[in-house]
């Protein structure tokens, strides 16, 4: 059993007959059936009930077609990465982003680094931290951008920014001005729009506090967080870095004054990475050092 055969095997699945998958690839019916009969030989078992117009999958032919799929993908990302290991400075790299980085950090990034790189592609897949861990765990990422905490057993990673949870709302609903810290205290008064990767870490610290706030929404966004708190409903909790996607003008925004409330984008990947991964890298953690350090004059 080989790759070609996986192939061959994986078309007549998805065509549907050996005719059409013979056309598909360019092949007379002959060889092909020979093949997918060598291939039932190999394995000792039928993969195929052969009908008048159609064929259809045995039991063990759906166990092999799963099988067969994750291994022709693996095997092309395989070839993908080697060659931009081989090429360096061209490529494609496959990049997991949380809403959060993506919505506002990311272009700036990406941006600067095409500048130096412009021969780098990118292949952009967002979602939560834990659904980005698992497609870096797959190796369908080569990289991910995700933010604490998580579980980093298994996993690189370079910490890149750190930046303190704020409450976000309106002056109606969030009393102070804009860059005050707020108090636990103070916070737990409030009806609290967060996004459910914090509620253990919120839960701990109002139960210490001995308070018991109103959680008026749970999601799994930063954006539906922000979003929520700009219409008025309640007080979100988002990283700093999230404020920009709060187009409402009249927002309050306050740092939360506890260090177990404090977010770090961190870069994520597994085992060597490839050149241009570490490239990327590199471009990452020197676009933070000089952001912190402009922060640093301007205050």
């Amino acid at each position: 059993m080989d790759l070609k055969q996986l192939h061959y095997f994986v078309t007549v699945v998805e065509e549907g007959s050996i005719s059409a998958a013979a056309r598909r690839l360019y092949l007379s019916q002959p060889p092909l059936s020979a093949q997918i009969h060598c291939l039932e030989v190999e394995l000792g078992c039928q993969l195929f009930e052969r009908g008048p117009r159609k064929i259809r999958l045995t039991q063990a032919g759906r166990m092999l077609y799963d099988r067969a799929t994750a291994i022709l993908e693996m095997a092309q990302l395989t070839r993908r990465e080697l060659m931009a290991y081989q090429q360096g400075s061209s490529g494609t790299l496959r990049l997991g982003a949380i809403s959060s980085v993506a919505s506002t950090l990311l272009s700036g990034w990406l941006q600067t680094f095409h500048q130096v790189y412009p021969r780098i592609c990118f292949e952009i897949f967002e979602g939560n931290t834990y659904q980005l861990l698992d497609q870096l765990q797959d190796g369908r990422l080569d990289l991910a951008l995700i933010r604490t905490p998580f579980s980093a057993r298994g996993f690189q990673c370079t910490y890149l920014l750190r930046e303190p949870m704020m409450a976000v709302g309106k002056p109606s609903l969030l009393p102070g001005e804009s860059g005050s810290s707020i108090s636990i205290a103070e916070l737990g008064t409030l009806p609290l729009i967060f996004y459910r990767r914090w509620e253990q870490v919120l839960e701990e610290i109002f139960e210490e506090a001995h308070l018991h706030p109103q959680a008026f929404c749970k999601n799994d966004d930063a954006r539906t967080t922000a979003f929520w708190a700009g219409a008025g409903l309640g007080v979100g909790i988002v990283p700093a870095s999230v404020l920009p996607l709060l187009r409402n003008g009249e927002m309050v925004f306050r740092p939360i004054e506890d260090e177990r409330l404090v977010s770090s984008i961190s870069a994520v990947y597994r085992g060597e990475p490839a050149t241009i991964t570490v490239s990327f890298l590199e471009h990452l953690e020197q676009a933070c050092q000089a952001g912190d350090e402009q922060r640093g004059k301007k205050g």
